[in-house]
């Protein structure tokens, strides 16, 4: 992509989060930070944005700034404030900061509870690797049934890792192949769809596909598996969504004019 539709990518989204879009400023924050578009400051320019909506205690705001001050990005570099900053935002609900809180507490002894309950929260919300990780761990202390789910959720997640323990558990290894054992009977044609589903989530992994209809395919026992075409709901709706439509001059102008801000660049205007 050339660096000016990345530019006039990231006006449209300056613009958008001036109005209070928070997904507008995450993308815009990536922009930046990489040092992909223009900016009079970046580094300020970021951080004005995170603490933009750390005002409004958005949970993703919190994270972003504990990596920033992880990284000592546009802030003064400070570990124990960055912890402080990941768990504020894992309290209050973002599944990437518990995924995060929960990969720190693996390595301190006695919070197996509160770091599976992480997991799980993370894992519930859409986080892939969370569900990988809660299973492994329900796993290794005996609880299959606990790991069987998690590893479900991950597949529904997109989580390709998942989908082939799974193959491999309902292949019904026994007790002895610790790795994929999980006290399931073999089940060839659940084998066959994990196999198929695995390979969808393998070959379409730069685009981020996820298996919403995973109980349409592969239901968890004891439910009987259902007719299946052998399609995905994720891909079907991904390839009928027609491309977004570029905004009007019109709406950009009044949007930006709201604002105060340069329409071009969606930088504000000089006074």
């Amino acid at each position: 992509m050339e660096k000016k539709t990345y530019d006039e990518i990231a006006a449209y989204y300056r613009i958008a989060a001036a109005h209070g879009h928070y997904k507008a400023a995450t993308n815009l924050q990536t922009l930046l930070s990489e040092g992909t578009v223009k900016s009079p400051n970046a580094s300020k320019e970021t951080i004005e944005l995170v603490r933009t909506f750390i005002a409004k205690d958005i949970p993703g705001a919190y994270y972003d700034m504990a990596h920033y001050l992880e990284k000592g990005y546009g802030v003064k570099q400070d570990l124990p404030a960055s912890k402080a900053y990941f768990r504020r935002a894992a309290d209050l609900g973002n599944p990437d900061a518990q995924y995060y809180v929960a990969r720190l507490l693996s390595k301190v002894p006695d919070t197996a509870d509160v770091m599976q309950a992480m997991y799980k929260c993370a894992m519930e919300q859409g986080n892939g690797p969370a569900g990988v990780y809660y299973a492994s761990y329900s796993k290794v202390i005996g609880n299959y049934a606990d790991a069987v789910t998690g590893y479900h959720v991950a597949v529904r997640n997109g989580n390709y890792d998942a989908a082939r323990n799974l193959e491999r558990a309902f292949k019904g290894p026994p007790p002895s192949e610790e790795l994929y054992y999980m006290a399931l009977q073999r089940d060839v044609e659940r084998v066959e769809r994990l196999e198929k589903v695995r390979i969808f989530l393998t070959e379409n992994q730069y685009i981020g596909p996820k298996v919403p209809d995973i109980d349409q395919i592969v239901p968890l026992p004891p439910a009987k598996l259902p007719e299946w075409d052998g399609t995905f709901e994720w891909l079907k709706k991904r390839e009928s969504t027609p491309p977004a439509k570029k905004p009007s001059e019109e709406m950009i102008r009044t949007l930006s004019q709201e604002k105060g801000l340069d329409p071009q660049t969606g930088l504000p205007l000089k006074k």
